[in-house]
């Protein structure tokens, strides 16, 4: 069993929809926690106590579906361009959720999963007509992008039909359906960290159980 943790139910929809399009054979086998994550900004002392919470609540989780927790996934936003801070919490907090959970990956989105949205304008036009990224946006790195939710809002949808944080899993399901997730439109770091992660987690993880 792999479990997912996120800030919302978006998220977690969205993580959902990533994990079973890469690596089929999680179908099944994903459940989910629903208390948001809070660690990147924790303290050392705050921090080591929210990921115990996590871990007891993936744990319980296991309990109840009578399986085995094989891998967790815990996504979070940056709110923040990417740059060595990106790095340097994503792996603090991989550590200590590494140090409770052992098979456990730190999904650090920057600067959050709107940026990864901004990487697929194939599939949102395919989803909304009026939706388009303005060229400016196209062939970037997207995590180096000022405030992508914004952007999103202000200037690749208008009115009446602007973009919802709702709308992040109809988005990548559209990109998945069309196949555009795999041909990006620019990059972001935290995309391609978290599809080497899936493909560890079943490369390794999951093969274990």
């Amino acid at each position: 069993m792999v479990v997912l943790a996120g800030e919302d139910r978006n998220d977690r929809r969205s993580l959902r929809i990533i994990l079973e399009e890469l690596r089929p054979d999680m179908r099944g086998r994903l459940v989910e926690i629903s208390p948001p994550v809070r660690l990147r900004e924790a303290s050392p002392a705050n921090l080591a106590h929210r990921v115990g919470k996590l871990a007891n609540l993936a744990r319980a989780r296991a309990v109840r579906e009578n399986a085995e927790l094989a891998c967790v996934f815990v996504h979070e936003d940056l709110d923040a361009a990417d740059s060595e801070a990106y790095v340097q919490t994503r792996e603090r907090v991989q550590k200590a959720l590494e140090a409770e959970l052992g098979n456990v990956h730190y999904v650090l989105a920057v600067w959050e999963m709107e940026a990864w949205l901004l990487l697929f304008p194939e599939a949102l036009t395919a989803l909304v007509s009026t939706w388009k990224i303005p060229a400016k946006y196209r062939a970037r790195d997207t995590g180096r992008l000022q405030d992508p939710k914004r952007i999103m809002m202000r200037e690749v949808t208008k009115a009446p039909r602007r973009y919802r944080e709702s709308d992040a899993p109809d988005v990548l399901a559209t990109a998945v359906a069309l196949g555009c997730h795999e041909r990006p439109a620019g990059g972001n770091r935290s995309w391609d960290r978290l599809r080497e992660d899936i493909a560890q987690c079943c490369g390794r993880h999951l093969q274990q159980r």
